[in-house]
Formats: structure tokens, C-alpha cells, sequence
């Protein structure tokens, strides 16, 4: 990984690539996936693909909309 991403960083990526606003908060609510924030499965690929090219990120990381941004700031290295 280039850098650290902390929860206000992960969510203004979420947004600028799936056009939903998500805030820190919501990121490191545990109990909140990514469909409960209107992601869907192209929209997390597109998370997933930007954070791949641009953050060093494992192409091998999987990702569902019903899992939770929180896991995947835990697997980024991130403070959730």
C-alpha cells in the first residue's frame, strides 16, 4: 500500500467513484454494508479497481456489497 487511507480519506473515494455520499462515520459503522449505503456491485468494483491502481491494493481483495466498508478499511491497513 502507498499510504494509510483513514475513514474520511476511504469515503470521499467511495463517493467520487460511485457518485453516493458516504461520510468517515458511516465507513467505520461495523453494522453498515455497502448496499446499506447504496453501493452497489459495479460500484464497489469500481472502488475496488481505483484503489488497485491507485493505492497499491491486491487485486486478490474480494469484496461483496453486503460486506462493510469497515472490513475493507481493516484489510486497506486503515484506522477503523
Amino acid at each position: 500500500m502507498d499510504k494509510q487511507l483513514s475513514p474520511n480519506d476511504l469515503a470521499a473515494l467511495i463517493s467520487r467513484c460511485t457518485g453516493v455520499t458516504v461520510t468517515g462515520e458511516q465507513v467505520t459503522d461495523a453494522g453498515r454494508s455497502f448496499a446499506d449505503l447504496g453501493v452497489d456491485s459495479l460500484g464497489l468494483m469500481g472502488v475496488l479497481a481505483e484503489l488497485q491502481r491507485n493505492h497499491g491494493m491486491s487485486r486478490s481483495v474480494d469484496m461483496q456489497p453486503n460486506q462493510s466498508p469497515r472490513e475493507l478499511l481493516a484489510l486497506l491497513g486503515g484506522r477503523a
